[in-house]
């Protein structure tokens, strides 16, 4: 299983990068787009419909074993009603461009997200980002892995112990008064405003301690950082302590998290769960 899972980590892989190929076509014109706006008032753009088709095309029909491709749940494709999700035992979960708005500021943080979840956890996870061209990759079992644009692979892992000061991961759309509480619990910190998954990269290699998340995000957005960062070591856990899973419900929205890097230290000490 864990050398299958290697060989679909590089396909999937290969799909991310040329989703990003294609996302940074349109982030060289990216102020002649004009974005629709969903429900949830989250922008979307030809890139993001590009990317999706790009990943979708190449995951639809891709044999993973004798039983055939898995079903693909992606943030721009067909969403299935719960009814048809419980019956997958395992799913693509697709972000095919993660902070869009991030895109549209042009500040380069944002990325692809891919992740295979297997009875409700994610086995494996791509997170690429297309402005630096260099990815992360890790499968169940096998490692988590920093990818320049040569095609290096060089092996991660969380930062244990934790640095202190401790170091913070945090959208740059947090809000302080929701914030202040956690600081306040962990004492002396240095504070990092990040978008997207790139986040879940940088705890992932060492570069930070804690990631907060205290607004509602979805399974594509979390599942291939979530595998990455638990390969490389660390933990991601909900406000009540217990593990973050997937397609358990028939929402796809995930409550707030915490991430960490050490996952020996006694967090529930710290923050009071």
């Amino acid at each position: 299983m864990t050398h299958n899972l290697e060989d679909w980590a590089n396909y999937a892989y290969s799909l991310a990068e040329k989703a990003g190929e294609k996302i940074m076509h349109y982030y060289a014109k990216v102020q002649t787009l004009k974005p629709e706006y969903k429900e949830d008032n989250s922008p979307l753009t030809d890139a993001d419909k590009a990317a999706h088709d790009i990943i979708y095309q190449g995951l639809v029909q891709y044999a993973l074993d004798k039983e055939g491709p898995a079903p693909v749940l992606s943030e721009e494709g067909q969403q299935f009603p719960f009814a048809v999700r419980q019956t997958w035992h395992r799913y693509w979960c697709v972000d095919p461009l993660d902070g869009t708005r991030e895109f549209l500021a042009q500040n380069g943080e944002f990325a692809v997200n891919i992740a295979l979840i297997t009875q409700h956890e994610p086995v494996l996870g791509i997170i690429y980002v297309p402005a630096q061209k260099l990815g992360y990759l890790a499968w169940r079992g096998g490692g988590a892995y920093r990818c320049d644009s040569a095609g290096n692979r060089q092996r991660i892992l969380v930062q244990s112990p934790p640095h202190q000061p401790w170091r913070v991961l945090v959208s740059r759309h947090c809000s302080t008064i929701q914030l202040q509480p956690w600081l306040t619990a962990l004492g002396e910190t240095t504070l990092d405003n990040r978008g997207s998954s790139l986040k879940f990269g940088a705890l992932a290699s060492g570069e930070a301690d804690i990631m907060l998340r205290l607004s509602p995000t979805s399974e594509w957005d979390n599942a291939a950082g979530h595998c990455i960062l638990e390969e490389a070591g660390g933990a991601i856990f909900c406000l009540d302590g217990q593990p973050l899973s997937y397609n358990r419900s028939g929402t796809l929205i995930q409550g707030h998290f915490v991430a960490v890097g050490d996952k020996f230290v006694n967090w529930e000490n710290i923050f009071k769960f």
